[in-house]
């Protein structure tokens, strides 16, 4: 008899004899352990005729053959003892692990000897067990035992204990989380007015808005297309990304561009702003004066100024198109600067000479009047 060289099912093979068993039928051995399994699964079944009777490979088809009926022997057989037979006679032709080993038993009745026996036994147990004779103690029911009982017959009581969410519970904690949300809300809102008035914060912010203009409508800039694949197939997603070219900032034109925008913008509000100063606390008179980095009004107004007679006209014709923003918006930003400054002034100005005076007043040397002759 010609043993088989394969046997067993795939899924507990190693990938090493799953590749040998691909090679054996002459297929690809490349790929994980499923694709493996998966290939050779429907090599087996597409060429089944031709390999389940092939002794290489019929041990593979092993388990996938059915129980073989009972034979007509054992259906005409009579005796009691003979069922027994039957039944151990298929146990190697029962299904794979895998599956239920619950099996329908044919219908034999059993004999009338045999349910007598098992009756006298049944009536014989006490009296063949003596240590059962022995007489046992009254069962004492204490308060423990009933509310055991008790809880074992009606489980639905256990359900009814638990305690169920309260509208009350959930409106206080609705409550608390409008509250704790209304807080952080006042909290950011105060922050941010804190930071906008701020009339040096508001100039430095226009400044910043004609940057962004000015370097979108100088840079020729270049877009990248990156394409993002959607889960559902309803087309792909297009993120565009925008990026200077690097020959901009080689350019003499660029450069030319955001000096003269800087100029009356930054640098002319800058310099004056930080030598001329009417603040109380810049005052000649005070003794010890709290010098200020920058005077925001006196920027504010050298800014409007500057943007007005800074001779963009005469430098168009050496460079075309230099004024980028144009007189309008340039002049208009200058004076929303200036007056958010001339508001700050007249509203901390009380405050700031009261304190300059108290600390003129502190700092004072006490003088001495001189006796006329």
């Amino acid at each position: 008899m010609t043993t088989s060289q394969f046997s067993g099912t795939l899924h507990t093979k190693k990938k090493g004899e799953l590749r040998e068993l691909a090679s054996a039928l002459r297929i690809s051995d490349a790929g994980t352990r499923e694709e493996l399994q998966q290939r050779i699964r429907k090599q087996l079944e597409d060429n089944r005729a031709s390999l389940e009777y092939d002794p290489v490979f019929s041990g593979l088809f092993k388990r996938k053959k059915g129980v073989q009926p009972p034979s007509h022997e054992h259906s005409a057989a009579s005796p009691a003892s003979e069922p027994q037979e039957e039944i151990s006679d298929t146990k190697p032709a029962s299904p794979s692990p895998t599956r239920s080993t619950r099996r329908t038993l044919p219908p034999v009745c059993t004999p009338v000897p045999d349910a007598r026996e098992v009756s006298m036994m049944l009536k014989n147990v006490p009296i063949s067990s003596p240590e059962e004779e022995t007489p046992s103690a009254p069962l004492v029911v204490t308060p423990l035992m009933e509310r055991s009982v008790l809880f074992t017959s009606t489980p639905r009581s256990i359900l009814r204990n638990i305690p169920k969410p309260s509208l009350e519970l959930a409106d206080t904690t609705f409550k608390t989380l409008q509250a704790g949300a209304k807080q952080h809300a006042r909290v950011y809102l105060l922050a941010s007015r804190s930071a906008l008035s701020n009339s040096f914060h508001i100039s430095l912010m226009t400044a910043l808005f004609e940057l962004l203009f000015v370097l979108y409508q100088v840079i020729p800039w270049n877009f990248l297309q990156i394409h993002i694949p959607r889960i559902v197939d309803t087309g792909d997603w297009q993120l565009t990304i925008p990026y200077p070219p690097l020959a901009t900032f080689q350019s003499f034109v660029f450069w030319s561009v955001l000096l003269h925008w800087s100029i009356p913008t930054l640098i002319i509000p800058a310099l004056l702003g930080s030598l001329i100063s009417f603040h109380p606390a810049n005052a000649t008179s005070a003794r010890v004066p709290r010098v200020l980095p920058l005077d925001p009004l006196t920027a504010s107004i050298s800014r409007l100024a500057a943007q007005y007679a800074y001779p963009y006209k005469a430098l168009d014709a050496t460079i075309k198109g230099i004024d980028v923003v144009g007189p309008q918006w340039r002049i208009l930003n200058a004076a929303v600067g200036v007056a958010f400054a001339f508001a700050e002034a007249i509203f901390i100005a009380p405050s700031a000479f009261a304190e300059s005076r108290a600390r003129q007043r502190g700092g004072t040397p006490r003088r001495t009047v001189a006796v006329e002759e």
